[in-house]
């Protein structure tokens, strides 16, 4: 088996012990131990992942030896997992005692693989939680780097009530241990109905530590958080008793300098999507690949040189951004009274919608950003235009005429310069609104209220997708 097999099954682990730390409804904890035998021969690394939520189910742990089986190809791959010892021990709060199971992967005949081991007794304490492990031959630092990256990740999720952490202990020396190599979380507690806050904050925290690359916030490069510009969306469907909601957060990092060139993920053109299925992180299928693909970036001002998937993980590689700009997204698709034996997957659609709305919501908020091509090129002529148009009224000599046109401006001064940049203003504010809403032909009824921003009325039927027409612009007559 190669390293890729047992970081998959470490990844899956640790998802599974997240969903039984969630089922708990109480504050829990979720620890890896990496523990290195450097003296053994050859020297081994025992992994263990443990969890104080609900204990694991049958079914659970045959999802391990499944998981297990499916990477074993041969049994030289065996020897990746040492002994070929899967150990798992687990209890729920109204158990009494503890029970022990073992996989062993060499087993040939698979209905003989799962074994169940003599019981241990709790002595009247009353707790709940499971342990998985077993021992590889692999390096501990590739494994410690592999997990400590998804750690990473994990934390833009913010998951309420379960703290994260990650024990390394590389050798019998002191000054080869590594205790907390990472601390996921504060065990923050939120309603569930609150859950979906979490993705937002997270990711933002996750652009202003560099990719959680860092400890804390690069103040070098953000003292404040004015050069964050944030956008969510959130779709939802119901099918068959089940609830689907996939929620996007997209956060554009814009520095007007190179403030810390060493910070070179700041400055990246290349985008890596995050992708969390049921709290957990998951992986980019190709459906919404081809979503990310049928989203039209030039829309929001964006080129894209390619969308690729590599190893279960998104990345966009975005053309001519901006220096000091860099774009973060991240997707979560979550589901309510889903059976665990229904293996789902992203809705192609409902993925789409949600990163457009998340991008329209940024485009929202933040005036003269995320604006089309065609909306930028519109944009350049307002100066020039705002000028004549403020000249034709200072230099009249008509009273009456002044009188009016100030009035509509909602002006009390007649100067030049004043009139120049409300005109300047009204121009840009009606261009990027034109540039946020769908534009359809029945938009074209405001098209005379250029002035009138209060007039505007919004349209009182739902947006549906238009990506199979071109964009009908106000401004394209």
């Amino acid at each position: 088996m190669d390293v890729s097999s047992i970081k998959n099954l470490c990844r899956h682990l640790i998802s599974s012990a997240i969903q039984r730390c969630r089922t708990s409804g109480e504050l829990c904890r979720l620890t890896v131990s990496l523990k290195s035998y450097p003296l053994a021969s050859p020297p081994l690394v025992r992994i263990s992942v443990s969890d104080t939520g609900v204990g694991s189910c049958l079914e659970e742990i045959q999802d391990v030896e499944h998981l297990s089986d499916s990477t074993l190809n041969d049994l030289h791959a065996l020897v990746c997992y040492a002994d070929g010892v899967i150990s798992i021990a687990t209890t729920s709060a109204c158990d009494t005692e503890i029970f022990h199971y073992s996989i062993d992967l060499k087993q040939k005949d698979r209905s003989k693989r799962i074994a169940k081991l003599p019981l241990s007794s709790k002595s009247g304490a009353t707790f709940s939680g499971s342990e998985v492990s077993f021992s590889t031959f692999h390096s501990i630092d590739s494994l410690q780097a592999d997990i400590n990256c998804f750690f990473q990740k994990m934390l833009v999720m913010n998951i309420p009530k379960v703290g994260i952490e990650l024990i390394v202990d590389k050798g019998k020396f002191a000054e080869h241990q590594c205790v907390n190599a990472i601390v996921a979380n504060e065990c923050i507690d939120l309603p569930s109905e609150e859950n979906d806050a979490c993705l937002k904050p997270g990711l933002m925290d996750y652009a202003l530590k560099h990719g959680n690359q860092k400890n804390c916030i690069c103040y070098s490069c953000f003292p404040t958080r004015e050069h964050l510009k944030t956008g969510s969306g959130v779709v939802c469907r119901s099918k068959k008793n089940t609830e689907t909601t996939i929620e996007a957060v997209v956060v554009v990092s814009e520095l007007p300098e190179l403030i810390n060139p060493s910070c070179s993920r700041v400055y990246g053109s290349k985008t890596e999507v995050l992708y969390y299925s049921d709290f957990s992180l998951g992986l980019i299928s190709q459906p919404l690949l081809t979503a990310l693909k049928g989203i039209k970036w030039k829309r929001y001002g964006l080129s894209i040189k390619c969308i690729s998937g590599e190893d279960g993980c998104a990345f966009i590689e975005w053309e001519d951004l901006p220096p000091g700009c860099h774009i973060d997204i991240a997707i979560h698709c979550h589901h309510n009274h889903l059976p665990q034996a229904i293996k789902s997957t992203v809705d192609r659609n409902l993925a789409k919608k949600a990163v457009k709305l998340a991008f329209d919501d940024l485009k929202e908020k933040n005036n003269g950003v995320l604006l089309s091509a065609h909306a930028v090129k519109i944009r350049s002529y307002v100066p020039d235009l705002a000028k004549t148009i403020a000249g034709l009224i200072s230099t009249s000599n008509d009273s009456k005429f002044k009188q009016e046109c100030t009035s509509v401006l909602g002006l009390n001064s007649h100067d030049a310069i004043s009139i120049e940049d409300n005109i300047k203003q009204k121009l840009f504010s009606v261009i990027d609104r034109n540039d946020r809403e769908p534009q359809t032909r029945k938009m074209k009824e405001s098209e005379h209220l250029l002035f009138n921003d209060d007039c505007f009325e919004e349209p009182d039927f739902l947006y549906e997708d238009y990506e199979d027409e071109e964009s009908l612009s106000a401004f394209d007559m």
